[in-house]
């Protein structure tokens, strides 16, 4: 039971990075199952963070939060830190889209200072890439990307990028599309386009839609400097090659 949630939650991300987001509710909806029938609160608590993000991916920072407000009640009971701190940074994602930097900081907080008591030993075998640092780095790093805290953000995207192995192609892609975006609000546009098109080298190599959107979304910010020459060659770099 416990191989067939892992495997349920790992399919739900698959499916969120291909942007097949019924599907990856679908599969959230058989972990949560799992979860039931086997009493895991923590694979409970996180299921739900991962519907959270299909909400987060989509911009829908109070429907994520409806869901999370669930996950936060699991992970008072007896949950391992990993999960807790994981809830918590989508907490404060949620918060960051709702333009809600207090509450979001706050989440963000309760994330760190539950981090660090993730070891090895309490945390779930199907949550153990939360143990590595350069991913506590990159969420932190978006988090305070949605709550438009630049400077912090600037520091955490580049602790992870420094820290993520060259392998983890698709998690660099993300955090590399972080970047570009704070850049973006930073007004330092030359950086923003130069971040982002190595991002979008990176995705094409994963075929991740769901960063290739990301991209996309950016093209957007990006329009009051279209006079640019390299947002124009961004522009062709996303939409054209």
């Amino acid at each position: 039971m416990q191989a067939v949630g892992d495997a349920a939650q790992l399919a739900g991300w698959l499916a969120i990075d291909g942007q097949n987001y019924e599907q990856a509710l679908g599969h959230c909806r058989l972990a949560l199952s799992v979860a039931e029938k086997t009493n895991d609160r923590a694979l409970h608590a996180y299921a739900l963070g991962v519907i959270s993000y299909v909400h987060l991916h989509a911009g829908d920072g109070s429907a994520a939060l409806r869901v999370l407000d669930s996950a936060k009640e699991m992970v008072a009971r007896d949950v391992p830190p990993a999960v807790t701190s994981w809830i918590y940074e989508a907490v404060g994602e949620a918060h960051g889209l709702r333009g809600e930097r207090r509450p979001g900081s706050a989440a963000l907080a309760v994330a760190e200072r539950r981090f660090d008591g993730v070891t090895a030993d309490n945390t779930p075998s199907w949550l153990a890439f939360f143990n590595a640092e350069c991913h506590a780095a990159r969420l932190k790093g978006r988090c305070l990307m949605r709550l438009r805290q630049p400077a912090g953000a600037v520091t955490a995207l580049h602790e992870a990028l420094d820290l993520l192995p060259s392998t983890f192609v698709r998690e660099r892609s993300g955090t590399l599309i972080d970047l570009a975006q704070v850049h973006v609000q930073l007004r330092q546009i030359e950086e923003a386009c130069h971040v982002a098109s190595q991002a979008d080298v990176l995705a094409r190599r994963t075929q991740s839609e769901r960063n290739r959107r990301r991209l996309r979304e950016l093209l957007v910010d990006l329009m009051p400097w279209a006079h640019l020459e390299s947002v124009r060659d961004l522009h062709r770099q996303v939409l054209l090659n």
